[in-house]
């Protein structure tokens, strides 16, 4: 057995005027996206859900990063603008790079995780006919019933709960998201239509493109793998589940119009009325134009996965590799005809 060597790929290398501007352009738009500061109002309906429930540190969406496999020159001793934590390493010389064999061994087994279902889901048609209903479902109670709300939005209602009951009960549920049917109520659970039942196990077999939740789930998973991935690409992630997001409250029983003015103007909250058939097809159209765009991103995505993966895979095997000689009395290094 003769052990083949594969000279890695020479690393592409950036100067320091095209990254600084690369940096200050990426600062504007994370701050153009949250609405001018990373003091974000919590209760706001859509940047509750953005900062509070995939949970992070707001100052990195700031920070610049041009991803793995990159060299940057020019770098001083401190830089503002600049990703200079974990998985960042600066050399004498002035460069500095972002090393993915930095990334705790707990993250790249998530993100061979993350990897599979959103290669999964890349494979598979949308599904168009969910209507956005597991917000009301989330909502639902019927009469009689004392069921816990897993209710994370301090808003009023648009509809009457028992109007909101008979949406329910009149639309086949059809969620095939875990993190959404999760929030069901008990008495709206058996009412979803997918089976096997969402669940963490099945992830990977039922999650779809068409989702949007799926679409935001995107920036989570930029999240799970920065700074080893490029800056652009959190961005750009961000907006696609800003916008899912905003589809996902229109769709909603809740009653936003106190939020159209101010802080949230820019979003277009007015309601998708998803009881109505108009609704139902408004919301498939939005649902549409959300997939198609995040397809692309999800592709961006996992080549940055695949990427770093084979990283960490390439250096188990030369660990294993070594460790096998080393076990048979062999040199490192040594070939073997």
């Amino acid at each position: 057995m003769v052990r083949v060597t594969i000279a890695a790929a020479a690393p592409r290398v950036i100067d320091a005027p095209i990254w600084r501007d690369a940096a200050e352009a990426h600062r504007a738009r994370m701050l153009s996206l949250i609405g001018g500061s990373l003091n974000v109002d919590l209760s706001n309906p859509i940047y509750n859900f953005i900062f509070v429930y995939y949970s992070f540190d707001q100052k990195l969406l700031l920070r610049y990063s041009p991803g793995a496999g990159v060299v940057l020159k020019g770098v001083g001793v401190k830089e503002e603008d600049l990703w200079t934590g974990r998985g960042y390493v600066s050399y004498g010389d002035g460069s500095a790079r972002m090393d993915p064999m930095l990334c705790k061994p707990s993250m790249r087994n998530g993100a061979v995780t993350a990897a599979s279902i959103m290669r999964a889901t890349s494979g598979r048609a949308p599904h168009l006919n969910c209507y956005g209903l597991h917000e009301w479902a989330m909502l639902y109670q019927p009469p009689g019933s004392t069921c816990h709300l897993s209710k994370y939005q301090e808003l009023p209602l648009r509809v009457s709960q028992a109007e909101l009951n008979a949406v329910v009960e009149s639309m086949p549920l059809a969620c095939t998201h875990f993190d959404a049917f999760r929030f069901f109520t008990a008495p709206a659970t058996p009412l979803n239509t997918i089976s096997p039942t969402p669940s963490r196990a099945t992830q990977a077999q039922l999650e779809q493109p068409g989702c949007v939740h799926a679409s935001m789930d995107l920036f989570r998973y930029s999240l799970k793998l920065w700074p080893w991935l490029p800056a652009e690409l959190l961005a750009d992630t961000l907006e696609l589940a800003i916008a899912s997001r905003v589809l996902d409250m229109r769709a909603s029983p809740y009653d936003l119009s106190q939020w159209q003015g101010g802080a949230a103007g820019s979003f277009d909250l007015s309601p998708v009325r998803i009881e109505t058939a108009e609704g139902r097809k408004l919301y498939q159209r939005e649902q549409s134009r959300l997939a198609s765009w995040a397809q692309p991103l999800r592709a961006r995505l996992l080549r940055e996965y695949d990427s770093a993966i084979a990283v960490w895979e390439s250096a188990e095997a030369e660990r294993c590799s070594t460790s096998e000689q080393a076990e048979t009395g062999l040199n490192v290094g040594e070939s073997v005809g």
